[in-house]
């Protein structure tokens, strides 16, 4: 009975997703990947997995899988970039660097 129970809460939670914003299948990407790793799952087997899934053929590494382990063990206790420095960093790097309107076809 759980199993069943379990796949019916996989598939609301799936077709759910496939109407997200980038940023909650991002996290639920990142929580994911995070409880895999916790649960001793190798880095490996989630990126190969990642790759996979990627629907832009995008190539993941156990690097990259431990990274997203990082930001979900620090996403437990707060967001590590803030709204605020998020806008700040990118007008700043607006700022110095000229959008493609401006520049002058050579």
């Amino acid at each position: 009975m759980k199993d069943i129970i379990d796949t019916a809460f996989d598939s609301i939670n799936d077709g759910i997703e496939k109407v997200s914003s980038p940023s909650a299948r991002a996290g639920s990407t990142t929580e994911r990947a995070g409880r895999m790793l916790e649960e001793g799952v190798s880095p490996s087997v989630i990126a190969l997995q990642m790759t996979e899934n990627s629907p832009n053929n995008t190539e993941y590494t156990p690097s990259d899988v431990v990274t997203l382990g990082k930001v979900y063990e620090d996403s437990k206790t707060k967001v590590v970039l803030t709204a605020k420095q998020t806008r700040a960093l990118i007008n700043d790097q607006r700022g110095r660097i000229p959008s493609s309107g401006d520049l002058a076809p050579q």
